[in-house]
């Protein structure tokens, strides 16, 4: 049974990575099956069980290096060592997570946008909900790499993996106008017309890696909507927060 999805860009790199599914665990109820979070109410057993049948499947030789993430734009390497502050105050945690010597990284998700950079001898996983997006988490993360690994942003490969569609994504019209302010009129439905717009996250937090130089042939979107497939995936708004979490993760080796 396949445990994640990949990145036809990463893989073909060579780079251990993945975007879990639901499917393949061990956990039951509203966390079925392969929850990989413990602060959801789930049996901590069972999620460290899941821990391992992720790692096992992956190849993975350590631990996933993981923040509490708090919807900021606050970027830390895998000993939680500060690359970048955020931009405004906000909880203690963070949303990018940079492996800059061998290890793994991960962000958990259930309709958030993960997103997964390989930078060199250096990689982020990276956390984007809408509080992210808008500060614009993706570029912060290639910008963290330029600064901590010396990367070049033309070089770096980059995947958007499975998040809320816009096909499920309604938000205030408030929302919308932001957000089609920030990335242009592409990024949600135009409220003046629409009382219940969509927001592409997908395609804002494209734009953010675009903006911070990484090429568009260099960001692959690995396609699932959390929201539309609930035999694929954990969604926090389809479950009304009783639910799963996903992990998206990246492996730096030293070959």
């Amino acid at each position: 049974m396949k445990l994640f999805l990949t990145s036809r860009l990463l893989s073909a790199a060579g780079i251990a990575h993945g975007f879990s599914l639901r499917s393949g665990g061990v956990s039951s109820g509203p966390f079925s099956s392969l929850n990989l979070s413990a602060s959801v109410g789930d049996d901590e057993a069972a999620v460290r069980e899941n821990h391992e049948l992720l790692r096992a499947a992956a190849g993975l030789t350590g631990r996933i290096a993981t923040a509490h993430q708090v919807h900021g734009d606050r970027v830390v390497d895998a000993r939680m060592q500060e690359i970048f502050p955020p931009t405004a105050a906000q909880e203690p945690g963070a949303d990018a997570v940079l492996a800059l010597a061998d290890g793994a990284v991960g962000v958990r998700v259930a309709d958030c946008v993960p997103i997964l950079v390989r930078a060199g001898a250096a990689a982020a996983a990276v956390h984007a909900g809408w509080r992210g997006t808008r500060l614009q988490i993706a570029g912060r993360a290639i910008r963290a790499l330029q600064h901590a690994a010396g990367a070049d942003p033309a070089r770096m490969l980059a995947a958007i993996g499975p998040c809320i569609g816009r096909c499920c994504y309604e938000v205030s019209q408030d929302l919308a106008a932001t957000f089609r302010a920030l990335f242009g009129p592409e990024a949600a439905d135009d409220p003046a017309g629409n009382p219940k717009p969509h927001l592409d996250l997908r395609y804002c937090v494209e734009q953010s890696l675009l903006r911070a130089g990484v090429p568009r042939e260099r960001i692959e979107q690995v396609e699932g909507c959390t929201s539309c497939d609930s035999g694929a995936f954990f969604s926090h708004r389809r479950d009304k927060g009783r639910t799963g979490r996903h992990l998206a993760f990246i492996e730096i080796r030293d070959l």
